[in-house]
């Protein structure tokens, strides 16, 4: 099956030019708007308005051996930044997609003391551990209750093991039978470390003109050669792929806009830019094309029917990314300690 366009050859190549230039690469380029026709019978003409703002995901791609991607490592880098502009060799503009999710976790472990851990923070904390094996000996006077029941036990488990039968008792079970009470663990929950985040982003997209076929297919390259290594030299090595800065950004456009030029008129979504945020730098792991996402094959056509054909007439663009450090609370505060 066959989806026509309207308009000529010449006049779709004419178009996809603008589509191929420069390093910004976007989808939708034609904005959304209203009905503005005198002869829409289900809304008046006064009720009819085209868009005033529309946001964007915008991807910024890094070349890796223009700059370093890494956090921790390299010189003059701070954690969570580039710093090099002039390494981007593409950036990408599409909408912002459905399910937009900011999540945040921690890891946390729990710890056990016993009698003799305080013992060895204090000593870590005040810097004196000249004298912690002698505070551990001290300390160990007030644990003898406790290793005398952990001897009991061990004994009892031993006996009953030699002799054949069942029995198997800790020092906090023999304690609970013979003075109806446990030893305390002196158990603390202690901060492990931030986990890192994941980012999927799933775009549903249809052409309506050769431009925007053009656009989809250059993103869709732009993507996959980023995320692809290459052969390096005798083809023994392989480069590091390239990496990506995210961020929110809102475009408004003129009152006679009809497509998305992205040029002057950029702002950042207030509240959005503070709600969903990407202060890391980010690899792209995962990417799915979807050539058929409706279970069959239609293609975009011109009107004639003369041959050339501008691909699939929808596609369903699945993209997952690793934030490649983890999030401090200063990455939110310009770099500043917070309280």
């Amino acid at each position: 099956m066959a989806k026509q366009g309207k308009k000529s050859k010449n006049q779709n190549k004419s178009q996809s030019k603008g589509a191929r230039s420069g390093g910004r690469l976007i989808y939708p380029l034609q904005m959304p708007r209203g009905p503005r026709g005198n002869n829409d019978g289900s809304i008046s003409r006064d009720r009819t308005f085209g868009t005033e703002q529309m946001d964007y995901l915008k991807l910024m791609i890094y070349d890796s051996e223009k700059t370093n991607q890494y956090t921790y490592s390299g010189k003059g880098k701070n954690p969570g930044s580039t710093g090099n502009k002039d390494a981007i060799l593409k950036t990408i503009y599409l909408y912002l997609p459905h399910e937009l999710n900011e999540t945040y976790s921690t890891s946390y472990d729990k710890v056990a003391l016993g009698p003799f851990g305080d013992i060895a923070v204090e000593a870590m904390r005040s810097g004196n551990i000249d004298n912690i094996a002698q505070n551990i000996q001290q300390g160990a006077k007030n644990a003898k209750p406790e290793v005398a029941f952990n001897a009991v036990s061990g004994i009892f488990n031993g006996a009953a093991s030699m002799f054949g039968v069942s029995g198997n008792m800790n020092k906090n079970q023999l304690a609970a039978l013979a003075k109806g009470k446990v030893f305390n663990p002196y158990e603390e929950t202690v901060f492990k470390g931030v986990n890192y985040r994941s980012h999927n982003f799933n775009f549903a997209m249809a052409p309506r003109n050769a431009e925007e076929a053009q656009a989809i297919e250059n993103i869709i390259t732009a993507l996959r050669d980023a995320m692809l290594p290459n052969i390096s030299g005798d083809a023994r090595w392989l480069t590091v792929p390239r990496f990506f800065r995210c961020e929110l950004v809102r475009y408004t456009p003129g009152k006679s806009a009809t497509q998305a030029k992205l040029n002057d008129k950029l702002s950042a979504p207030e509240r959005m830019s503070v709600l969903l945020t990407f202060p890391v730098n980010m690899v792209l792991t995962n990417m799915q094309v979807n050539l058929t996402p409706s279970g069959q094959h239609t293609s975009l056509r011109t009107a004639n029917m003369d041959g050339v054909d501008y691909g699939p007439a929808s596609y369903n663009l699945q993209l997952s990314f690793d934030e490649t450090a983890f999030i401090t609370r200063n990455m939110y505060n310009g770099g500043k300690k917070s309280p």
